[in-house]
């Protein structure tokens, strides 16, 4: 990621100057807010858990090379009762937006790249007694898993999909390709993007039966415009995947669903046969986009969209996403950087 060349101020020189980042009030600051962001930054590169002791163990062994770097005068670093304290004084909007001005992917709407967006509950942030925890929506680069955006919601009084829609329209994704699961099949979600001259492909199921139903005679009683057969060896088995694409533009559908320009359906046929046990399975999905013709771009969209889920495992590993648990509501999601 390259750093935003408008303002060759350093990031912490940001973090310091930021006003509305520090929440914090200003009587009895003792420790500086910059450092202890960028030690806790560092703590979680370095494969440290989201566990704060794992954290706080790092920043006191690493306190003096890291004071001695930023330039700063050396105090005594932050113990392990108050760093829960600071870092729940964080404004995570202001943080969250000085991480991708400074870090993020710089979108071109002239050249278009798919993104593939999804939401991810913390489990550790889920509460004994309750269902839900704490959320993250991201963004993430079809092409490099670079995280292009991302937000957080309260799984227990919030919802994903009005989420979407907001980081939709507040990072310019709206004007790229974006893939998304079948729960984002809305028409409040999809006008976003055709009004800003995006492409979306979306997954189709049972949550718009009716919908549902038409593509699937529209499937039966036509030719199918392409078919793209490949096949994968790995993991134990070998999958074969048969993409069918068919034209609908002109199919009668419910009016609400003008605006979306729903031109093509994508049917998916997954066989898959376990090379120990011989076993095979057999599974169907089913897409939506308001793209005409390439189609072996939109194969590979529909193929590449668990990037998602496979860049949610990275993350839990590496920073142990998972594990991170607080008292206090909204603390978890907070600290995914």
């Amino acid at each position: 990621m390259q750093p935003c060349p408008e303002d060759n101020r350093s990031f912490f020189e940001k973090l310091q100057n930021e006003k509305g980042l520090d929440l914090r009030d200003n009587r009895g600051k003792r420790h500086d807010l910059a450092v202890v962001l960028i030690g806790v930054m560092l703590a979680l590169l370095s494969n440290r858990d989201g566990n704060l002791s794992s954290i706080y163990r790092y920043l006191k062994n690493h306190y003096e090379p890291l004071v001695r770097v930023l330039g700063v005068e050396k105090k005594r670093p932050v113990s392990r009762s108050q760093l829960p304290n600071i870092l729940g004084s964080v404004s995570v909007t202001v943080f969250d937006r000085l991480l991708f001005e400074n870090y993020g992917l710089k979108l071109n709407a002239e050249e278009q790249k798919w993104f593939a967006i999804d939401g991810k509950e913390l489990r550790g942030s889920i509460e004994t007694g309750c269902k839900r925890g704490e959320a993250i929506v991201q963004a993430v680069s079809h092409e490099d898993l670079q995280v292009a955006a991302q937000d957080y919601y309260s799984g227990e009084k919030e919802s994903e999909v009005p989420t979407v829609r907001q980081l939709l329209q507040d990072n310019g994704l709206a004007s790229q390709k974006i893939s998304f699961d079948a729960l984002h099949c809305k028409v409040a979600t999809l006008e976003i993007i055709t009004q800003e001259d995006g492409i979306y492909l979306v997954g189709l199921k049972d949550n718009q039966k009716e919908l549902k139903k038409k593509i699937g005679w529209a499937m039966e009683n036509q030719s199918c415009l392409m078919t793209i057969k490949t096949q994968e060896k790995g993991h134990g088995r070998i999958e074969t995947r048969i993409y069918q694409f068919y034209d609908v533009l002109e199919l009668e559908k419910d009016e609400r669903w003008k605006d979306c320009q729903i031109k093509t359906a994508i049917k998916v046929k997954r066989e898959r046969i376990e090379l120990k046990t011989n076993k095979s399975s057999v599974e169907e999905s089913f897409y939506l986009t308001n793209e005409v013709g390439n189609y072996e771009e939109l194969a590979q969209a529909v193929r590449q969209h668990w990037q998602v889920e496979t860049n949610n495992q990275i993350r839990d590993v590496s920073l142990k996403e998972d594990k991170m648990r607080s008292k206090k509501r909204g603390y978890s999601a907070q600290w995914v950087v």
